[in-house]
């Protein structure tokens, strides 16, 4: 897996996740910087980077993303 493949798959399983969160609504937990298997509500705030971030990964060469 070399180049743009590993990219592409990354980018896939990344907004994968994403959408994943966004429709159960909830996201894992940190404590002390690691993860843990806690799930907690998602935020107004995380709902618009996830949205923010799907869009990214949906148009990679799109560059009129404006950041939050």
């Amino acid at each position: 897996m070399k180049g743009t493949t590993g990219i592409r798959l990354r980018r896939a399983n990344a907004k994968t996740m994403l959408e994943e969160q966004l429709k159960r609504g909830t996201k894992p937990e940190k404590i002390d910087g690691k993860t843990s298997s806690k799930l907690i509500p998602l935020s107004p705030a995380d709902i618009s980077r996830i949205n923010r971030e799907i869009e990214v990964l949906s148009n990679p060469k799109k560059k009129d993303v404006k950041p939050a």
